[in-house]
């Protein structure tokens, strides 16, 4: 006999995404965005991006004390009625639809620079979306299972890459602490806020499927935060012991040649690969993130039943978003240095507002909790009889 959990997301399973989300495809791009301004004192940025990591933390965990039982774009229509909350809807998915093309175009570049000089971009990208498609048909609680499954071997691959480093890290490249100011140390911690914590926003789409009240929603939000911020910390750190501020700040994916300098008695060599599965492994989480939080948007903004069909006709226009004026490595190291401004503008500000608004007593009396109350848990039955369905 089934059970209602079955088909619920558990907090460790929600904590074990945010990290992933967290982590996703910082990992490789943040060491050069943030040693381009910090040099040797990309450490201390990455100790002040975590202070305002946590406070978006704690917004995303306020948020969802405000929409109960409700994703971003559910407590938009409960908010504006369902016009207006569904073009306030439309444009969150329009958000989380640049992301998504992103992420895809930054696995594109890096498989075609670093591994697979001679292959298509288009076919890359379409390999990788083939596997993002059939996570979001399959649904939310399988994908999320498997981050249970992928977690211990990710913690297990990133430790063996941090202990074989060990050897060449050298403390001199820490030196001179801040010679240049707290300027560029705050210049640097701004990417690493945007790109670790605010890109997050997604997992507000996965409120509707998670057991436990509030305090396990901020428990779990909090830890996922942390622990993913050490996981991203310990790169950046690596990057300047090991590479040097110079070197970290020349190659666009510093962790990659990171991964290449492991060298011990001439026989372990070669291990970058070992990174490369590391990365793809928290990009296809993200990326999965923000398409299944599109589908679902979606199908919350037409009051569809069945959203699975979706997952087909979002993944081809990714495809055609990535191929449609895609930039050059130049031009999308120009997006970057202007992407941690869109990111707290779609991200943060815009969340925040509806969140504030949320918040207002007129607001709360048009909301009836009683009623959305009792939409949330009807809400929650018609996921549970889907995700009964698919497996």
């Amino acid at each position: 006999m089934h059970t209602t959990n079955n088909f619920r997301i558990t907090a460790r399973q929600f904590k074990i995404t945010i990290i992933f989300s967290v982590i996703g495809d910082t990992i490789l791009i943040l060491p050069n965005i943030v040693g381009g301004s910090a040099k040797q004192d990309a450490w201390i940025s990455m100790l002040i991006a975590l202070t305002g990591g946590m406070l978006a933390g704690w917004l995303f965990s306020s948020m969802s004390g405000r929409q109960p039982g409700l994703s971003v774009i559910g407590a938009a229509k409960s908010l504006a009625g369902k016009w207006v909350g569904g073009l306030i809807g439309l444009v969150h998915l329009f958000f989380f639809y640049l992301l998504a093309i992103s992420l895809l175009m930054e696995i594109s570049f890096f498989m075609k620079t670093q591994l697979m000089h001679d292959t298509p971009s288009e076919a890359i990208v379409f390999a990788f979306l083939i596997v993002v498609t059939a996570g979001m048909r399959y649904g939310v609680v399988s994908f999320v299972r498997m981050s249970e499954l992928l977690f211990p071997i990710f913690i297990a691959m990133f430790l063996f890459l941090t202990l074989c480093l060990l050897p060449q890290v050298d403390l001199h490249h820490l030196t001179p602490i801040a010679s240049n100011g707290i300027g560029p140390i705050l210049k640097g911690a701004y990417p690493a806020f945007t790109f670790g914590f605010v890109e997050t926003v997604g997992i507000l789409m996965l409120l509707p499927y998670l057991d436990g009240g509030r305090k396990a929603i901020m428990r779990s939000i909090r830890d996922g935060f942390l622990i993913g911020w050490i996981f991203l910390f310990i790169i950046v750190l690596l990057c300047v012991l090991v590479l040097g501020p110079d070197m970290m700040e020349k190659k666009y994916f510093p962790t990659f040649l990171l991964a290449q300098r492991i060298e011990i008695g001439q026989f372990l060599e070669r291990v970058e690969a070992v990174l490369a599965f590391l990365w793809i492994v928290t990009v296809f989480y993200k990326t999965i993130l923000y398409g299944y939080s599109m589908m679902r948007g979606l199908a919350e903004i037409l009051s569809l039943k069945e959203e699975r069909f979706l997952a087909m006709p979002l993944a081809l226009l990714l495809l055609a978003g990535t191929q449609i004026n895609a930039p050059s490595i130049a031009g999308y190291n120009e997006i970057l240095s202007y992407a941690p401004n869109y990111d707290v503008t779609a991200y943060l500000i815009f969340p925040s507002l509806q969140y504030l608004l949320l918040g207002l007593p007129a607001f709360k009396k048009n909301r009836r909790p009683g009623n959305n109350s009792q939409g949330s848990e009807q809400e929650g039955n018609n996921l549970q009889k889907k995700e009964k369905g698919k497996t």
